[in-house]
Order: C-alpha cells, then structure tokens, then sequence
C-alpha cells in the first residue's frame, strides 16, 4: 500500500506540469525628461541708480526617470540683455544661478551654484532620478553694480534651458 501511494503521488506531481502555466510579465516604462520654469517672461525693472539689482525670479523644475542627465543653460548675445534702437545697439551684463542646495544628494556638479554670467553654456550634472513631481530649485537673477546709466529702453535676452540624458 505504501508503495502505492508513493507512486500515485510522484504520478501526481509528473502529471501535475501538465495543468501548470508559466507566464512571463514584461513592463516597459516610459522616459521623462523635462525642465520647465514657472513662467516664459521674466520682468524687471531697472531703476538706472547705478545699484546692483537682485531677484528671485523663478523656479526650475526638473523632472527625470533617468538617474544621469545634464541641465543646460545657455543665452542669446552671451548673457546680455540687448535693445537695438536704429543702427546702435546696448547691452546690459546679466548673472544668473540656481539654487541646488536642498538636494546635495541629487547634483554631482552645479557650474550655476553662484551668480554667472552666461558667455558660454552653463551645466548642472545631475545623479538621481526626481520624484514624479520632480524637484524644483530657485533661480536668481542679477545686475551688478554700474558707474555709468544704461540707455532707457526695453531691453531683452533669450535664456535657454535643455536637458539631456548623459
């Protein structure tokens, strides 16, 4: 008897990959990559006293599934603020910087961690991917202070910001 029920259940359990199923499950998650700012235009006002003008002016948000990528800032006419009246054109030096100080963990490098003028591309290297609200840093904007007034005027610059996996 014993050795009957021995081989009804090793019966079973040949028998028993018969009434099995294996199922593989394959998930493909979608890339997120984007920056965006609290608003298209910036606007201050210079008052021409020869002061250096500060401003918190915005935000970036920054939001990545990837957990390496590379924010960069670059400007139209190298970080200048230009207005062109008839044939004569004039610029004001403009600085800006991002503040990444509450997320120390997540940048490896911040060329925007102080005041910069943008004459050239500026980089923030980032290590971490963002929550799914992403992570939002304040962005400063600066003129320094000047000895001679600016010509009145509208002045304007275009601020670029792209991001990219590396």
């Amino acid at each position: 008897m014993k050795k009957f029920l021995a081989f009804v259940f090793v019966g079973l359990l040949v028998c028993s990959g018969a009434w099995a199923a294996n199922v593989t499950i394959t998930a493909t998650a979608s890339q997120v990559l984007s920056v965006a700012t609290g608003s298209t235009t910036w606007s201050v006002t210079l008052d021409n006293t020869g002061t250096a003008l500060v401003s918190p002016v915005d935000s970036l948000t920054v939001k990545s599934s990837k957990h390496a990528y590379t924010v960069t800032f670059s400007s139209s006419d190298a970080g200048q603020l230009k207005m062109t009246s008839g044939s004569d054109s004039y610029y004001i030096p403009y600085l800006i910087k991002v503040d990444t100080t509450g997320w120390v963990s997540g940048v490896s490098t911040n060329n925007l961690s102080d005041y910069i003028q943008l004459t050239t591309a500026k980089i923030i290297v980032f290590n971490a991917r963002t929550p799914v609200a992403g992570k939002s840093f304040p962005i400063g904007f600066k003129i320094n202070e000047y000895a001679d007034y600016y010509e009145n005027g509208l002045y304007s610059a275009t601020l670029t910001i792209g991001i990219s996996a590396n």
